[in-house]
């Protein structure tokens, strides 16, 4: 019965797609586009002149997905950005290197992950990821809420000549490189 049990717990949470912490969620929508505007390069990496910042989720996170880009939307609104934003949404099984974006943010994925951060690393768009655990794939920023807000930056992938980030940056991220340290 234990196992039965069990089983059926593990498939009602397959079906439904990892499980996200709303709060983290919303501080990451509310920081990650803040930091593209600190991108001194951002002026090459805008999609017809927009900011195109491109959700990547597996299918069974689209609603969580749809939540992000509706509040990034929203807060963008608000913003007096010189640039106008645009969210798109696309499917782990969609992206490849010809993805138009400026900037993606990756949601869990159990084996997708790498293929993002290699093609944001080869157009030098910025990548963002709700795991920290992903910045081992060669994702370059994740967020945490720990005793106070983290910002973590992956050192090893930030050794491209088209991403440049205004020197304050530097000063308020950990580093962490693929060992995690």
């Amino acid at each position: 019965m234990k196992k039965t049990a069990l089983l059926l717990f593990m498939l009602v949470n397959y079906s439904y797609g990892y499980t996200y912490n709303k709060l983290l969620l919303k501080a990451q929508a509310s920081i990650f586009p803040k930091i593209i505007m600190l991108d001194k390069q951002l002026e090459n990496k805008l999609v017809d002149g927009k900011i195109v910042y491109t959700i990547v989720y597996e299918k069974e996170d689209y609603h969580t997905a749809l939540e992000i880009g509706e509040f990034i939307e929203a807060n963008n609104r608000k913003d007096k950005s010189k640039y106008s934003c645009k969210v798109d949404l696309v499917e782990f099984s969609n992206f490849s290197d010809e993805t138009q974006a400026t900037a993606v943010y990756v949601l869990n994925s159990e084996e997708n992950i790498e293929k993002v951060a290699q093609g944001a690393i080869k157009q030098g768009i910025i990548s963002f990821t709700y795991s920290i655990n992903n910045l081992k794939q060669g994702i370059l920023f994740s967020l945490m809420l720990e005793k106070s807000t983290v910002l973590y930056l992956n050192k090893e992938n930030l050794n491209t000549k088209k991403i440049d980030f205004v020197d304050s940056l530097y000063q308020i991220v950990n580093f962490v490189d693929k060992s995690g340290s």
